[in-house]
């Protein structure tokens, strides 16, 4: 059997990120597979991005990756003051071949035939979100696949398209056996930054050959990552929001 490891969203959460790869290799995953945002909000960017590098882990690029690695961005100007000052100090923290790295990332990485991830959604809206019953509807519009991983969102959702019913079927990620005959998007919640009140981690696993799709949510030590983040003098609420889970 073959199982791939599905996680997302690190956002520069050293300490959430090691206790997930502790979990991965206690559930003796056979893949990892990283749907980006790699950094962004936390302390310890080139510290992420070295593990990742460090362990071989295929990688998508996430939004915030991209803000960090492109100059002169015109989206970065329309992001709320806090988000630019973690992008221009993460930008400080990582040497150059990690800027490389970072930015070399693809938009999509295909794993098998029919099975595609990436960081957000396929809805023509760049960094849309697959969140709520309309937003996966209009992902299932443009999705060519019949099975996809995403992130972004920070809340493990699975949607299921449904023919002939108006919207998708939504859930919280439990224990599903996926089916193959409808188009599924799977949203692995995040690593680093929880947002669905739980502050654990979230990681997926899914088996190939029995289609088997499984959360986890695993505990870190969320202190040591805030006082990271308050020492580094990023935005106070960065840290606040981890042990909130929002």
């Amino acid at each position: 059997m073959t199982k791939i490891a599905f996680l997302s969203d690190i956002h520069s959460n050293l300490e959430a990120l090691n206790a997930v790869l502790a979990k991965c290799d206690e559930l003796q995953c056979d893949e990892i597979i990283c749907l980006g945002d790699v950094v962004g909000y936390g302390a310890n960017p080139a510290e992420c991005v070295r593990t990742l590098r460090e362990r071989d882990i295929p990688c998508v690029l996430g939004n915030h990756d991209e803000y960090v690695t492109t100059i002169m961005n015109p989206e970065i100007d329309q992001l709320r003051p806090e988000i630019r000052k973690s992008i221009e100090w993460t930008q400080a923290q990582l040497s150059l071949d990690d800027l490389k790295w970072l930015g070399s990332q693809p938009a999509q990485i295909q794993v098998i035939d029919g099975l595609i991830c990436l960081h957000a959604s396929f809805a023509r809206h760049r960094w849309s979100y697959c969140l709520d019953e309309i937003s996966f509807k209009n992902n299932f519009a443009q999705q060519p696949c019949q099975l996809a991983f995403c992130g972004h969102s920070h809340s493990p959702l699975i949607g299921i398209d449904l023919p002939g019913q108006e919207f998708p079927f939504v859930d919280f990620i439990r224990t599903y056996t996926v089916p193959d005959d409808k188009k599924v998007m799977v949203n692995v919640g995040s690593v680093g930054q929880p947002r669905d009140h739980d502050p654990r981690s979230c990681l997926v696993t899914y088996v190939l050959e029995t289609r088997r799709l499984e959360l986890h949510r695993v505990s870190y030590d969320i202190e040591t990552a805030q006082n990271k983040i308050y020492m580094a003098r990023l935005p106070d609420r960065f840290g606040l929001r981890l042990a909130a889970g929002r």
